[in-house]
């Protein structure tokens, strides 16, 4: 037993003198680490101080405008400090101030892999802006909501977000003109610019105007300003702005514009009487002035198309004409802007030119009908009236009898069949018939710019 309880003592010695053995290498290892975790902690800590050294040095040279000295700095204290959010946010700022978006958008995309709280939400903004200026329009605009869903009232990221929207939705409205019908059958144009201009074409009128997106509500909605060239000699000042709200359906091959009518409030819904349904339209035809065939020929076949369509002698309508007579006059006009469209500027301004002196026109057909839309455009004050015709001479040995003298191409003044009509001057109206006159005058189709925004279909 005695022997037993001596080994039992020896054991628990040794047991104790391992454990402190133990227990004293660990203490060892323990001080070794200390050691070297504080130097590895004043290392880094003066790294850090070199890295926030260079860092106030790049951003001074921000401040000074020296964006590529101050990328540089930034890109020394990034080898520091590889893994600095904050320094990649500074240095793709720097790179955008450069016109340098490639560069900027990889930083900030770096800066929020590693860091993609809202202590990080300029990164979120560095990254929009980069996309908006690689013209990567839908981008710019979800990585802006994405730093909008932590940061709501950021300024600078809400500004990129209007911008990149606004930027796409120009480039969907101008790609193309947009066309619809009215009710009476007359189509209408809207042709939007970049650069904020638009023209409205109704009636063959080119309508000039601006317009301004705002695209942070919803629905959308613009402001369309008609220009003070673009309304009627004698019809007063432009109507006032007005206001729209507008979506694209049909893979933004349909332009949907809603206008107020008989109130002020902007609409809320796409219905009612300023509703319109806008399909994308061709460009407008730039005329056959290029073709081979003569001017001459071909201004001849458009006076004769423009005499057929426009009656010598235009309807006299009343002071408040109904919509029948408002539609058929329109039409008229509607058939009128399609030949000048067809044709093109050039023959029109030649037909204008042998309606002014028929005379002028080498052929005797050409002359007939250059007459013809002379008296049209005289009925329409479009012309002056020409000066009345000299009698010709009696002919020798003749009673009273007369001749008309040819005309170029060796044609008689008249047509067989018809009696020259020669229009006199009209004398100056007196003040009495002014109003007369006034009171029976058609309304300017762009004088009621009002009743035309809408309705149709």
């Amino acid at each position: 037993m005695v022997q037993i309880e001596e080994l039992d003592e020896a054991r628990r010695e040794e047991e104790e003198e391992q454990d402190q053995e133990e227990k004293r290498q660990r203490d060892a290892e323990y001080l070794d680490f200390r050691r070297r975790f504080d130097k590895m902690k004043q290392q880094q800590e003066g790294v850090q101080a070199e890295s926030e050294k260079i860092k106030t040095q790049g951003n001074n040279f921000f401040k000074l405008g020296l964006y590529m000295q101050a990328s540089m700095m930034y890109s020394e204290a990034i080898e520091l400090q590889p893994d600095s959010a904050v320094l990649y946010c500074n240095r793709a700022m720097a790179y955008l101030k450069q016109d340098m978006p490639h560069e900027a958008l990889v930083d900030a995309e770096k800066s929020l892999e590693i860091d993609t709280s809202v202590e990080n939400i300029k990164a979120y903004w560095r990254q929009a802006q980069a996309l908006l200026d690689l013209d990567r329009l839908e981008e710019s605009e979800a990585a802006a909501d994405a730093g909008i869903a932590l940061q709501g009232g950021n300024q600078h990221l809400n500004r990129v977000r209007r911008k990149a929207r606004e930027a796409a939705t120009m480039r969907r409205l101008c790609g193309h003109p947009w066309s619809a019908k009215m009710p009476n059958g007359i189509e209408k144009r809207y042709t939007f610019e970049s650069d904020g201009s638009m023209k409205i074409n109704v009636f063959g009128h080119y309508v000039p105007a601006t317009f301004d997106l705002s695209v942070e509500g919803n629905p959308w909605s613009m402001v369309v300003r008609m220009k003070p060239e673009g309304v009627g000699a004698g019809n007063g000042p432009p109507p006032p702005p007005r206001p729209y709200i507008f979506e694209f359906h049909d893979e933004d091959q349909e332009l949907w514009l809603c206008t107020p009518v008989g109130t002020d409030e902007l609409p809320t819904k796409f219905d009612g009487p300023g509703f319109d349904r806008l399909r994308a339209a061709a460009p407008e035809p730039t005329g056959d002035e290029a073709s081979d065939e003569p001017l001459d020929a071909r201004c001849e076949r458009y006076i004769r198309e423009m005499n057929e369509a426009m009656p010598q002698l235009p309807p006299q309508l009343p002071a408040s004409p109904s919509e029948q007579e408002i539609s058929q006059e329109a039409l008229v006009m509607e058939s009128i802007s399609q030949l000048k469209r067809r044709f093109g500027m050039q023959v029109h301004q030649r037909a204008l030119e042998l309606a002014k002196d028929p005379a002028s026109a080498p052929s005797s057909s050409l002359a007939d009908l250059a007459e013809q839309l002379q008296r049209r455009f005289v009925s329409r004050r479009i012309l002056a009236p020409p000066p009345p015709r000299e009698e010709a001479a009696p002919a020798a040995g003749g009673e009273g009898g007369s001749e008309v003298a040819p005309r170029a191409g060796g044609s008689s003044a008249a047509t067989e069949g018809e009696a020259l009509q020669v229009v006199p001057s009209a004398p100056a109206p007196s003040s009495s018939t002014s109003a007369a006159a006034a009171s029976t005058r058609p309304r300017s189709v762009l004088a009621c710019f009002a009743g035309i925004c809408g309705g149709s279909s």
